[in-house]
């Protein structure tokens, strides 16, 4: 119990110590600061892995990168606004992973042919859409937050 008493005096009386300046008055502390992280931050980048990409979107551009080697294959470039997410076909034997589908804050869903960069559909929603699953016959249900009452 000594020694526990000892310890934190000797470390009490060093920060004091160091805190004060030679005439005897604190030094202020600076104010606690907030983490580093932006307040804005949502959580999760818009991304998609298929067996042979990684597809990532920065703002209303999507990155097709091989896995390999992470060069850049090709870039999507047709949404108007900020991509919200992004949802690979990995399980229809049409899409087997040459099928992707993304949205954006407009509103607007893309689904895109990875291998040629092509646009395959273009679809408007009255509601936000919060996700997406492709089925085995290479469909796609979309999901949107809808409040029972």
């Amino acid at each position: 119990m000594s020694v526990t008493s000892r310890g934190s005096r000797r470390s009490h009386t060093q920060s004091s110590h160091s805190r004060s300046n030679h005439s005897g008055s604190a030094i202020p502390q600076p104010p606690y600061t907030q983490a580093l992280t932006p307040s804005n931050d949502t959580g999760f980048e818009p991304c998609a892995a298929t067996d042979a990409y990684f597809l990532y979107a920065q703002r209303n551009t999507i990155l097709c990168l091989q896995h390999d080697t992470l060069a850049i294959a090709r870039r999507f470039e047709k949404h108007r606004e900020d991509v919200q997410w992004i949802a690979a076909d990995n399980v229809s034997d049409r899409g087997n992973g040459r099928l992707v589908v993304s949205y954006d804050s407009s509103l607007t869903t893309i689904i895109w042919d990875v291998i040629t960069g092509d646009e395959i559909a273009r679809f408007a929603s009255y509601e936000d859409i919060r996700t997406a699953a492709w089925m085995k016959n290479s469909s796609i249900a979309f999901g949107t937050s809808f409040d029972l009452y």
